[in-house]
Formats: C-alpha cells, structure tokens, sequence
C-alpha cells in the first residue's frame, strides 16, 4: 500500500511539472514575439546600408556603428559604371578612380570611385572650381562629395574643408573644372601642398589639376597631374586608374618649373596701365596659340591666310587696344602665329614691336617718306596690302582687321567655312560685322547674307582684287573706314557676305576712340550683339552663290509664316517709341517664325520707307546714310530666332510676293518737329489698290 502511493504521487508531480514547464515556454515565446512587434511599429529603425545605386538617388552613407568613416550630411550617387571603366580589376586593397575635367565650359566634370560616380552633371554640385571627393580607406568609398567655385567666390570654405572634414587617414581626390585658380588663396595651396601635392602653386587661369592623396601621406602623391591653358583654352584631364587604399608617398619628387613668362612680366612692369593683360592673375601666363578641334574645318586655306592687324594711332588707348584685339586673334582655333602680322605707325603707338613679339606674331612698321607727314587712310590700306603680298606671295586671300575690334571665338572659323564662296564672281568679300547687328535685332549665329555695302571692320578679300582692281585706285575706293563707303563704284555688282550675329566686337567709342561725328555715335553708341559660341554651323552657307541666292529668298517668302501689314499711324508710332508692339508683332523664342513686311517706296530712287523702318525695328538709321545690309531692295535680319525681311518695290520679289500695303507719300514739306515722325518719310493706308493716299505728311529735316 505505502509503495503504490508512494509511486503514484510521483506520477502526478512529474506530469505537473512538465505541464507548468510547457506553459512557461509558451509564455516566453508570446513575449518575445510581443516585443518583436512592439520594436518594429515603435522602435528605432536600423540604419541602412546602402550598397548598389541607380540613377541620381540620395542616399544615407555609411551605416552607423560599423567602424566606417562617416561622411556629413547626404551624398548623391549617380550612374553606375562597373570598375569605373577600368579594362582589367583592380588588385586586392585597391579601388578603381576615374577623373575627368571636361574639355569645354559646356562639359562637366567627372568623378567615378569604386564603380560609381559621386561627381558629374547634377550630382553633388559638381561644376566650376574644384571638386573633392572623400574616400574611406577601409570600405574603399565615397563618403563626402563637395565643390567649391573659386572662381566666383573665396577658399575660406575650402580651407576649413581641408582643415577640419579630412581626418587623418582620409583618402582625398581633387579634379578642377573651368578656373579654379582666380580665387584659389596661398593658404589653400599651402593645405594642398601639405596633403601631397607637388604642382598646385603652377595652377593658373584655365589650368586643369588632378590629385588623388591620403591625409597623413609622407612625400608627394604619386597620383598628380597639371594641365596648362593652351591660347585660353584647356586641355583636359582623363584618367583612369587603380589607387591603393594606403599610399606611399613619393620622398622626391622634384618641383616643376613654375609657368612664368618673364617677357611678359617685364613688359608689363612698363606698361601697368593695360589692366587685364597685366593684371596679378595673368601677366605671367604663357601666350601659346589655341588648338583647332573642329575637324571639318582642318586643312582650310584660311588657316594659312595673312592675317594683318591695324594698330591705332592714339597712343596709350591703341595699344590697350591692340593688346586686346591680339589676344582674341590669338584664342582663334587653328590660328598660327607667322601668318599674323601687326601693322603700326610707330610715330603715334609705341612698343608695338616689343608687344607683337611676346605673342610671337610679326610687325611692320609704316611711316611716310616724309616722317612729318600724316598717312591717309587709303594709304595705309595700300601699305597693308603691299606689305602681305611680299610676305606672303602665294597666298590667294588676305584677311584685314581693322584697329580696335575683338574677335570671336569663331572668327576664323567662321570665315573658314565660307572662305570657297570668294570663287562666286559675284561675290566680293566676306565680312565678320554686320551693321545692322544690335542685340535685339540679330539672334542666329547660323545665318548669313548677302549685302551690297561693304562694312568693312574685320574682313577677308582675294589678293586678286586688290592686285588687279584696287591697286592703282585706293584714293577713290577706299579713303575712309569700312563702315563709311568703300567700293562704291567699284564692285561691278558685287556683293558681300555678312553674319546675322557679328564675328567681331567694336570697342565701345569715345573721343580718343573715334571721332565723335553723327555717323559714328549712330553706328556704336548701342548695344550689339557678338556670337560667343566657340563652333556654330552655317545653316545656309551653301545657298549663297547667285542664282541659288534669289532662289533660296524666293522660297523663303513663299513659305512665310506671317505678312505684316501696318497701318500709317503704327509705322509712325513705332518709329517714334521703337517698340514694335504697335506692329501687332509678338514674336516669341521657343517657334521660329519668317515675318515679311512688304511696302512700296514712293521715290524709285531713294530710300525713305526703308529708313523708317529701320528705325521702327531698331535697325542702323541715319539721315544723311542709306540703309545698311540692303539686298536688290530688301533687308534682313532676326528677331528672337525669327527671320524678318522688308520687302520694297525695289525688290524684284514683291511682285511674287503680294501687293504692298502701306507707302510713303511722296510729298514732303518741312517741319521743326523733334519727334520721330519729322525724320522719316510718312507712310499712310493703301487698303485696296485704288484707294488714295492721305495727305498728311512728316518730312526730313
């Protein structure tokens, strides 16, 4: 009996036991699972750790408490490019890196580390001055991507950033876009050169630098590369390669020379007054040619064509002056310096040798044989011309730039690509100013004309026309400026070629400029327009010959989009006020558009409706000068990308065109008047063809 109690408690305890277990287990488990949940709806996130990007994506880098450098801040990551475009893997403890500065303003830099680029268009800021990426050694990835423009403003951030974001250890890779070096401070220089840098002191206007460093690094960095400018141009930095995630510093590394010019510098200890050649930043630059990139333009004869520079003779004034002109003559792609010759009176602009010489073009000085007598202007062209058929006898072209003038960055390229058109017989010349050219009233660099005025300034002529036609008769061609009259009864029906947008900027006037005469104060007292892009295609350069010329015009006014047709008083109000809202003309620049204005000249001779319509459209009006840029009896020009043509009856096209509207009346009476209307022509209302003309008149004073 005590036995089988004894046994059967113990039965009872055990199952007891085993119950009380299990319930405390499943207890356990509720729990736990109670906490997981509670965690996930109310607890702190786990950072995340972001490995593979697409796209311009912002992420969170690096995850906390991994023993990572932790960058400041967001980084950005753009496009993915495996081994940053590295042919073979990198070896063990090294990371690929692809730098990249851009060949133009227009590029952008690029920065690739580890397979992805934390520096490009629209990631990080990255743009003009340096850009610097941090790298974390032990993960071998960006952690901070930063620019900082030193271009436009100081390197106080950029100091601190050296000074205080880079720690010890840090991997550092520098590239510059653009101009990194006009505010780029000694103490910036000086914290680069105590990360490595064995070359940042040579970086001048334009130049490219790279370096890729680690903060702590004994020696020089063996990843370092300077670029010099080349003629205001860069060239550019592309590198890719595998860098170690611990450097070794080169112990020597001998400096290199320091770019200096100690002809320049000791010109310009002179001659401080010329401010911007002299100036701190750039007196000691070399002056080295640009090089020509536009490959359909190589081989061109207008790269082997005498080009001859006029120098003024005021002075001071011209040789600033011509200081300019030459470093613009200089910055030309393609340009080479022997067929550059300077031509100067030497009575009235020193130094003209010495100045020539630091760009390495030649000179001719010119004095009369009298050395008290004043050269006219017909003689200096004779002497110019004179002097580039010696020099260059086999050329078949001269091309002339007259005294103050800058050219574009497409000067010779532009004139290169018309350059055949000299073989038309019909045409002339071809001019880089267009007279007509303001700034509202010439807006494609893509478009040229044919003229029949010569507008002189900067231009390129066949050696035959002056050795067969204008030799012996200067005097009666040519003894005034361009802009004033050359060739008038001499271009046998001859026409120029002009841009829409000019190639060459006159330099603002002033007495010591030009004289102040009404001609001159109404040609360059306003704003002008002057193609800033370094390679713009002529759009219808092949339409220029003759025959294809009118054909090209009479497609042209067949396929216009909008005729205007203003009544008298309108012409008259926006002659007066300039505004050609009064035209009902609302032009706009995101639809090109070809607008006609056809109108009928009551005098057959003269030019009075066309004279109010230039200064309607804020074309070249004077009282005392024909309209400028006229072709068989129209003109054009553009508007916000538009072309616009006035078409008188002089043209043979109005005929084919349609009936003008609105004519100037042929009676003219004279009146004291000082508005707008009392130097034109009137024009009033012709709605149907058998309508009269109003009586009322404005006149010329």
């Amino acid at each position: 009996m005590t036995c089988k109690r004894r046994t059967g408690m113990k039965r009872v305890s055990l199952g007891w036991t085993c119950r009380q277990l299990g319930l405390l287990c499943l207890g356990v488990f509720v729990g736990v699972g109670l906490y997981g949940v509670f965690e996930f709806l109310f607890g702190s996130p786990l950072p995340p750790k972001v490995t593979f990007y697409v796209g311009n994506v912002t992420a969170m880098y690096p995850p906390q408490g991994t023993g990572e450098r932790a960058g400041v801040g967001v980084m950005q990551v753009g496009s993915i490019e495996p081994n940053c475009g590295l042919v073979e893997v990198c070896p063990n403890h090294h990371f690929p890196v692809h730098v990249y500065s851009g060949k133009t303003n227009d590029d952008q830099p690029r920065v690739c580390i580890s397979g992805k680029y934390v520096i490009e268009k629209d990631v990080n800021s990255g743009g003009r001055g340096l850009n610097l990426v941090v790298v974390d050694p032990k993960q071998m990835k960006a952690i901070i991507a930063k620019r900082f423009d030193t271009y436009a403003g100081d390197s106080s951030q950029l100091e601190a950033f050296l000074s205080q974001e880079v720690l010890e250890g840090d991997i550092l890779v520098a590239v510059t876009f653009d101009e990194a070096s006009r505010n780029l401070s000694p103490a910036a220089k000086n914290l680069f050169a105590k990360l490595g840098s064995s070359q940042i002191q040579n970086l001048q206007f334009r130049g490219q630098w790279f370096m890729v460093t680690q903060k702590g690094l004994q020696g020089f960095s063996p990843f370092e590369e300077l670029e010099a400018s080349k003629g205001g141009l860069w060239s550019p930095i592309d590198k890719k390669f595998c860098a170690p995630r611990q450097l070794q510093g080169q112990s020597i590394k001998p400096d290199p020379p320091v770019d200096q010019n100690p002809d320049r510098l000791r010109f310009c200890a002179t001659h401080p007054h010329i401010t911007d050649f002299c100036s701190v930043s750039h007196r000691e630059l070399p002056l080295r040619p640009a090089i020509l990139t536009n490959h359909q333009i190589v081989g061109s004869a207008m790269f082997t064509t005498p080009i001859m520079v006029i120098a003024g003779n005021r002075g001071h004034t011209s040789l600033s002056d011509l200081t300019l002109t030459l470093q613009t003559v200089l910055g030309q792609p393609g340009v080479q310096n022997k067929y550059v010759v300077v031509v100067y009176d030497p009575r009235h602009i020193p130094d003209v040798l010495t100045l020539s010489r630091l760009f390495n073009f030649s000179s001719k000085a010119i004095v009369p044989q009298n050395f008290n007598d004043t050269l006219q202007y017909h003689e200096v062209m004779q002497l110019v011309f004179e002097t580039a058929h010696v020099a260059f006898p086999n050329s078949p072209y001269i091309t002339i730039v007259e005294a103050g003038l800058l050219l574009a960055p497409d000067f010779l390229a532009y004139t290169a690509s018309l350059l055949p058109l000299l073989h038309d017989p019909t045409i002339l010349g071809i001019s880089a100013w267009n007279p007509n050219g303001y700034l509202n009233v010439s807006t494609r660099p893509d478009l040229v004309y044919r003229v029949e005025d010569f507008p002189g300034m900067a231009f390129t002529l066949r050696m035959e026309t002056y050795l067969k036609e204008l030799r012996t008769k200067m005097k009666q061609c040519c003894n005034r400026r361009g802009w004033g009259g050359w060739f008038k009864a001499g271009r046998w029906n001859r026409e120029i070629i002009i841009p829409d947008i000019s190639r060459v900027l006159h330099r603002p006037v002033g007495p010591e400029l030009e004289p102040a005469t009404p001609l001159i104060h109404a040609l360059f007292q306003r704003l002008r327009a002057t193609n800033l892009e370094m390679n713009t295609p002529i759009l219808n350069g092949e339409s220029l010959a003759a025959q294809r010329y009118e054909a090209h015009l009479s497609s042209i006014l067949n396929s216009s989009s909008l005729t205007l047709t203003p009544a008298h008083d309108e012409v008259l109000r926006c002659a007066d006020e300039k505004d050609t809202q009064h035209l009902h003309l609302n032009l706009t620049t995101d639809r090109q558009a070809v607008v006609v204005l056809p109108y009928k000249e009551s005098d057959m001779d003269g030019w009075s409706g066309m004279k109010l319509l230039s200064q309607c459209f804020g074309l070249f009006h004077h009282q005392d000068s024909p309209p400028k840029g006229l072709h068989k009896g129209l003109l054009r020009f553009s508007m916000k990308g538009s072309e616009v043509i006035l078409l008188s009856n002089h043209s043979p096209s109005l005929p084919h065109h349609q009936v003008c509207h609105y004519c100037p009346h042929p009676a003219l009476r004279n009146t004291t008047t000082t508005t707008a209307t009392a130097t034109a022509t009137a024009i009033s209302t012709t709605t149907t063809a058998t309508t009269t003309m109003g009586t009322s008149a404005a006149a010329f004073t």
